[in-house]
């Protein structure tokens, strides 16, 4: 037997103790006001984690900055457990988790693929297959939530990419990743379908402004600007990844995935519409609301869409095919769960939440510092930096809080300057600013899933995350706040 002894990576050690000398660091630092000590330590425990995470290890990090978070006065150790692996998120992408699986398992997906890749437009080329796969992911999201979209069209990417022959250590999958899943980022800011950030901004202007913003308003600025923001982000991408391998598209032979498709039996049959129906009801209250206001469209919107989630994972396991549940959910939860990417998204998010507490004080320091910038530079300029705050907060911190604050500043700017900035065109600005978050783990739900998925480079997610984050601000000011403006009146 090998002695044994205790040793590590240097390098990895040089990390982890650079990202603790950061949390000691911002709990000694004195806060400049409205930071609250409190605050100072919940940056110090956000900074060190992200980098932990993305450096070191996906799971033991978020552990800890479960119990750092406890000590920084902001939270205790138990509201941080309920924040995290407590949150209606996580439980929301568990059921998520076991629906696609299902479908997977089914042979649905497989079927799916083999269609998709059969089509003789999106097969002209590997470039024309990918955007043409990206472009469902927006088109998804446009009528549902982002997260469900996010995790289907994760599967079904995954799924296309082991039929291709790609390995996960393969530069192709890694950013076809990016490409879908910031397509559906884009179709989710796009419309207030089934979206509550865009509901949440729309309630802020109304009640600042004391008159109410149709949904059709919210629309006809989101799809054009949504669709300016999606074209500029495809060539950025064309031209930026031109030298990534797709050979294995030249060796692929469609009528080898089509052979093995079989007709559709009942277990696959029951699957699908099961699932299909769970997507119909996630939809049904937000496309519904757009044509009337009945109050059984209130009730439907009352239960949630993990209410849907769960009734669907308990539909699964309760109907059987030859006295067979359509999934053995014991099996699945113990055996077929990846409880390490629920753990990185459950810190991934509330860190975000954590991160906007009032308590922190970072709400009323950004609020204070934005707004002397506007004061001395024409309208437009001021536009762009609100926008551009609000994209690049809402990439660290929570959505709601960024939508919340920056709506909130938005306007209130935009009515002093007597006419000179449209609050309306402010107001949509701020909002579908604070639905674009592409970079950290701790700004959305579907970014901590792109993250933690194994066909995805995270280090790919931060640069390209970047990028859009400058397209999103430039895209939203300029174009979309002059829609947003002509709209208004």
């Amino acid at each position: 037997m090998d002695k044994q002894k205790l040793s590590m990576p240097t390098s990895k050690l040089i990390k982890i103790l650079v990202c603790l000398a950061i949390v000691v660091a911002f709990w000694i630092m004195p806060a400049p006001e409205p930071l609250t000590a409190g605050g100072m330590k919940v940056i110090g425990v956000f900074v060190a984690t992200v980098l932990l995470l993305s450096t070191v290890d996906t799971v033991w990090p978020a552990i800890l900055a479960v119990a750092l978070l406890g000590r920084t006065g902001v939270v205790s150790v138990n509201e941080a457990i309920a924040g995290t692996l407590g949150s209606w998120i996580v439980y929301f992408v568990l059921m998520s988790f076991v629906m696609t699986y299902a479908l997977n398992k089914s042979g649905f997906t497989d079927r799916l693929v083999a269609k998709f890749m059969s089509m003789k437009f999106v097969s002209r080329s590997p470039w024309t297959f990918t955007i043409s796969m990206a472009t469902i992911g927006l088109i998804l999201a446009c009528f549902m939530d982002q997260v469900p979209a996010a995790s289907f069209m994760l599967m079904f990417a995954n799924k296309v990419y082991e039929e291709l022959g790609y390995t996960k250590k393969d530069a192709y999958p890694h950013i076809a990743n990016i490409i879908v899943i910031y397509a559906v980022i884009i179709g989710g800011a796009m419309t207030p379908i089934s979206h509550s950030l865009a509901l949440l901004g729309m309630g802020i202007y109304e009640g600042a402004v004391g008159a109410p913003m149709s949904l059709f308003t919210y629309l006809s600025f989101g799809v054009p600007t949504g669709l300016v923001l999606y074209v500029l982000f495809v060539l950025i991408m064309r031209l930026t990844c031109g030298k990534v391998d797709m050979g294995k598209f030249k060796d692929f032979d469609v009528q080898r995935v089509l052979k093995k498709q079989e007709k559709m039996q009942v277990r696959e049959l029951v699957t699908v519409i099961v699932f299909f129906g769970t997507v119909v009801m996630w939809m049904l209250p937000g496309v519904a609301g757009l044509f009337t206001n009945a109050a059984w469209v209130s009730t439907l919107n009352g239960f949630g869409i993990t209410f849907w989630a769960i009734i669907s994972v308990v539909l699964m396991s309760v109907i059987s095919v030859n006295d067979e549940p359509i999934i053995d959910l014991k099996e699945v939860l113990n055996k077929q769960t990846n409880w390490g990417i629920l753990v990185f998204i459950a810190i991934g998010v509330y860190l975000g939440s954590a991160l906007s507490n009032e308590a922190t004080g970072l709400n009323a320091w950004i609020t204070a510092n934005i707004s002397p910038l506007t004061t001395a530079v024409a309208p437009i300029v001021v536009v762009l930096i609100i926008t551009t705050a609000g994209v690049f907060l809402t990439n660290f911190a929570s959505n709601v809080s960024t939508i919340t604050v920056m709506t909130g500043v938005g306007v209130t700017v935009a009515l002093a300057s007597n006419g000179a900035i449209n609050p309306a065109g402010m107001a949509l600005c701020t909002t579908m600013a604070g639905s674009c978050a592409y970079l950290m783990p701790s700004s959305f739900a579907c970014i901590a899933m792109l993250h933690g998925n194994e066909w995805s480079d995270s280090k790919k997610v931060y640069v390209y995350g970047l990028i859009m984050c400058i397209l999103s601000s430039l895209a939203i000011g300029l174009v979309g706040y002059n829609i947003g403006c002509a709209l208004a009146g």
